[in-house]
């Protein structure tokens, strides 16, 4: 039975670490383990907090970085890492006691290539309140999980398992954005099936300030940006399968626009829509870049080009 990896990105979490660290030493399961911490650049004493609350553990390893961002830590601690899973975890989620045992099970039964599970939420001031353990959660299988992960982010790190084998396959998160769950989730569709829990895995706090999912304008730009990345890097995806994803981009491009008061460009994004469904796109990967524009946010740094982890072939991002 292969180990798990729990790979854990920090910047600027002190507030949350005792508790974030004290589900990890929770977890149940028989299973060899190992811990990776990369500190992000932090600059409120996660570092030293972590270094002082974890020096008796075995198996730990923490690395210390300039601030890269969300996805160039993540890559940097799978590096390190040696056991044969990875179990990610983003430094503010709490994950319950038999997440990754749950998630190792439906995994290898399934013989899929991402399990993920259910998410929660948590008062970070008030006492954590698990929610009720399933003797034997459902899982359901999904075969073919290209379009329904095109389709939207419903990921997150701290819900998903996967092999560290298949990480490094597809190259890593996409370092040109900050979604590393998407940016895994959409080549990893193409290796082979998921798998879904149906049990809560974690919780995430009902509040955490400078969550990046707080900006809403970025997070749509990141998603947008990655699916054109993975379009990009994917030439023999189905035609379909492409204009499916112009359709999507353009579509919540759309509707953000609209919102916004922003009706010229929701009229040019309804058109890039009706013209996917149409199967009258001839550049899906511009099309799809095009609908960031719609999302007021520039990134704090140049966009860099993106780097492969092992087997997985990464060109430069678009």
């Amino acid at each position: 039975m292969g180990g798990v990896s729990f790979i854990v990105t920090v910047y600027n979490k002190r507030d949350f670490l005792p508790r974030v660290l004290a589900a990890l030493a929770a977890q149940t399961g028989d299973f060899e383990r190992e811990y990776v911490f990369v500190d992000d650049g932090s600059t409120d004493g996660s570092l030293e907090y972590l270094r002082a609350a974890t020096a008796g553990w075995q198996n730990r390893k923490i690395i210390a970085q300039r601030n890269r961002g969300s996805s160039p830590a993540m890559n940097t601690a799978v590096a390190a890492a040696t056991q044969d899973y990875l179990k990610l975890v983003d430094a503010d989620d709490l994950l319950v006691p038999d997440a990754t045992r749950w998630l190792l099970a439906a995994l290898r039964s399934a013989g899929a290539v991402l399990a993920y599970g259910d998410s929660g939420l948590y008062d970070p001031a008030r006492p954590i309140e698990w929610p009720a353990a399933p003797a034997a959660p459902a899982c359901e299988s999904i075969a073919a999980p290209t379009r329904p992960t095109i389709r939207g982010s419903t990921f997150n790190p701290s819900k998903m398992l996967l092999a560290r084998a298949d990480y490094l396959r597809v190259g890593g998160a996409d370092e040109t954005v900050c979604c590393q769950d998407y940016t895994l989730a959409l080549p990893l569709s193409r290796l082979g099936g998921f798998v879904k829990l149906r049990a809560i895995v974690m919780l995430a706090p009902t509040s955490a300030p400078g969550r990046l999912s707080d900006n809403h304008a970025r997070e749509l730009h990141d998603v947008t940006r990655a699916l054109g990345n993975f379009v990009a890097r994917h030439a023999d995806l189905p035609k379909a399968d492409k204009a499916y994803a112009v359709q999507r981009a353009a579509g919540r491009a759309m509707l953000w626009s609209r919102r916004h008061g922003a009706y010229a460009a929701a009229a040019r994004f309804a058109l890039i829509s009706l013209a996917a469904r149409l199967k009258l796109v001839r550049h899906p990967v511009q099309a799809i870049l095009s609908c960031c524009s719609a999302y007021p946010y520039d990134p704090p740094v140049p966009v860099p080009r993106a780097r492969s982890l092992g087997d997985g072939r990464v060109t430069p991002a678009p």
